[in-house]
């Protein structure tokens, strides 16, 4: 016989917090999104920019994040996820993110690896295809901030 049971965040599988979490910020919903971030979240960023090394913090990944969203306030950013790779606590994201502005669209390949405990995401560790590419459009972010 089969059981069905609801699930809460605290036995929410890896792929499900993370299914969750792309939903929220697919449709906007940042304040959603921002909220399975776990408080002690660290966040390792990778390169040369300013926003280089490790994070720590909920507040620090949402300053991250929220400088390149407002950075293409006037474009679109889009996400493609590629792939989703999933264990029991961490899940590792293959994407394809597209910047638009002013200039030609910026295409930034990478693979985000999220740890997950308790329903949060605890960890995010960036590892980028193009480094330079990326160093370069994080320090016009960082410029203009």
């Amino acid at each position: 016989m089969i059981s069905l049971q609801t699930t809460t965040a605290a036995t929410s599988s890896a792929a499900e917090v993370m299914s969750d979490y792309l939903a929220a910020a697919k449709r906007g919903d940042w304040d959603a999104a921002f909220g399975y971030f776990a408080e002690d979240l660290t966040v390792h960023i990778p390169g040369e920019s300013a926003f280089a090394g490790d994070h720590r913090g909920r507040d620090a990944a949402i300053e991250y994040i929220n400088a390149i969203r407002n950075h293409f306030m006037n474009g679109e950013i889009e996400l493609e996820v590629v792939d989703m790779l999933a264990s029991e606590e961490r899940v590792a994201l293959l994407v394809a993110e597209r910047f638009f502005g002013d200039d030609l669209p910026i295409t930034i390949r990478r693979a985000n690896v999220y740890r997950i405990r308790g329903g949060e995401i605890v960890e995010i560790s960036i590892f980028e295809a193009d480094q330079y590419v990326v160093d370069a459009m994080i320090g016009e972010i960082r410029a203009a901030a």
